[in-house]
């Protein structure tokens, strides 16, 4: 399984929002962004501080996706 970060980029369009204002806002680091833009791991501390910041839940910055395997 996986993670996507999609609900969140959806509401920062939604709020006018660009990475850098949700960076200053909720106070996370560049490196936070950076993972989330590649659909990486982020500790529950920087989920609470986004979720706090735009004042929404975490169903609302992320999703867990169910990797399919192929067979080859």
């Amino acid at each position: 399984m996986g993670v996507s970060y999609k609900p969140l980029w959806c509401l920062l369009i939604e709020k006018d929002m660009k990475k850098m204002d949700l960076k200053e806002k909720a106070n996370i680091t560049g490196n936070i962004i950076a993972r989330m833009g590649k659909n990486g791991y982020i500790d529950m501390k920087s989920i609470e501080k986004i979720c706090l910041a735009l004042e929404c839940s975490p169903n609302d910055v992320f999703e867990i996706i169910k990797e399919i395997k192929k067979d080859i």
